[in-house]
């Protein structure tokens, strides 16, 4: 005769003896092993320090999304109209404005062009009410190798703030394919959102240790990219062609050249260039298979019979625009863009770059969206060729979570941004 399957496990030996060795509460060993979920107490004994009363309030929530009216799990591509529904009812507020970024049609677009990304929702009732999307990838920062940990789109429907949902969907178990010791984690913030700088002071109180500082703005470091406003391309097309398969290698040395030794970049290879161009599926796709970046929205310049810049534009705009309100008068406009990615150019090419990528402002023109997004920062010879276009500068703050090594001067793919 078998026992109850249902009757609660033993409690691990060693997670036991860590426990009592600390002396802890008692009563928190038998709760988790009520509810078969460990994972908390061990990773609260990983950190080494906090309250175990946290502890508690995890257990509580793991009871809800176990047995209550709550769920916490990955996103499919079944949930896309749902993730649109929350993503437009959740305004983030920046300043004098509330920014909305809506997504969709295809609303999971741009995860698709990030590496090993799992987007987590808590769902109630049926309905999406938060989210948080994670990136683990490997990386370079001051010459030594990472695995770090991106977050990005930690949203909570407007209906449902201020109970705790925004930090339950951030600690959501991750996929196995995903799941990996990443402690370092960075993120990219707009200046002026103070809320998501409380959000952290609230529930991780050290967060923003050495941090840099800068008076009424956001802790981080400073990151810029380049809003060119579209025009028709009038300039020399001669040269100018779309990729193909024999010229990978070449743009991926293009590419390596122009970014080595920045932070947070990795050096291309070739099978890396072609899976991102493939946009996610390899061979012919279906028709139903929705497009986001690939071959035909990549670009080479040829001068005297060799390739001397590449780069893509992302239509970013196609899936995803910002819907910014004025909180005082109610002023509303709504901005699209094209995002320029994997760019690079022969040493002593920058007006050859900056003339293909004169030509991808007229592409989005021909688009209609609202700019341009490029990555110019650490290019500024690029960048005074395309001062004719009176680009308007955007800075973020990049917050790293370690204190050493530091970053200095970090590679921004607008696939990131």
């Amino acid at each position: 005769m078998t026992g109850d399957p249902f009757a609660p496990p033993p409690i691990p030996d060693d997670l036991q003896k860590a426990w009592r060795e600390r002396n802890l509460p008692e009563d928190i060993l038998e709760r988790a092993a009520e509810l078969r979920s460990f994972a908390p107490l061990r990773g609260f004994l990983n950190w080494g320090s906090g309250d175990p009363e946290n502890v508690r309030k995890r257990l509580n929530w793991e009871e809800r999304l176990k047995f209550g009216d709550l769920r916490g799990r990955e996103a499919t591509q079944q949930d896309n109209d749902a993730f649109s529904h929350l993503m437009a009812n959740s305004p983030e507020d920046i300043g004098e404005w509330e920014i909305t970024t809506e997504r969709g049609p295809f609303a999971f677009a741009q995860f698709r062009l990030q590496e090993n990304v799992n987007v987590l929702v808590l769902e109630l009732r049926g309905l999406l009410i938060a989210c948080c999307s994670f990136t683990h990838r490997n990386t370079i920062v001051a010459g030594q190798k990472f695995t770090v940990r991106y977050g990005q789109a930690l949203r909570v429907h407007k209906d449902f703030r201020r109970q705790g949902y925004g930090d339950l969907v951030r600690m959501l178990g991750w996929s196995v394919g995903a799941g990996r010791p990443s402690n370092p984690q960075y993120d990219i913030m707009r200046v002026q959102n103070f809320a998501v700088v409380g959000w952290w002071e609230k529930y991780v109180p050290d967060f923003w240790e050495d941090v840099p500082k800068k008076e009424g703005e956001v802790p981080g470091n400073r990151v810029t990219v380049l809003q060119v406003p579209p025009r028709p391309f009038t300039g020399k097309r001669d040269g100018i062609r779309h990729v193909r398969p024999e010229d990978i290698p070449r743009c991926v040395g293009l590419i390596n050249r122009t970014h080595k030794s920045l932070d947070f970049f990795r050096p291309y290879t070739a099978p890396f260039l072609e899976g991102r161009l493939d946009d996610g599926y390899w061979g012919e796709k279906p028709e139903h298979w929705p497009k986001v970046y690939d071959w035909d929205d990549y670009y080479v310049l040829e001068e005297d019979g060799r390739i001397v810049a590449c780069a893509g534009l992302w239509d970013r705009g196609r899936d995803a625009r910002d819907r910014w309100r004025h909180k005082e008068t109610g002023e509303e406009k709504v901005i699209t863009s094209a995002s320029v990615l994997d760019l690079g150019f022969a040493r002593g090419h920058d007006e050859s770059m900056a003339r293909l990528l004169a030509y991808l402002a007229g592409e989005t023109h021909k688009l209609g969206r609202d700019f341009l997004g490029v990555p110019l920062q650490h290019l500024p010879k690029v960048a005074q060729h395309l001062a004719p276009f009176e680009p308007v500068e955007e800075t973020r703050a990049l917050r790293w979570g370690l204190k050493e090594p530091q970053v200095t001067r970090a590679h921004i793919d607008l696939a990131y941004w």
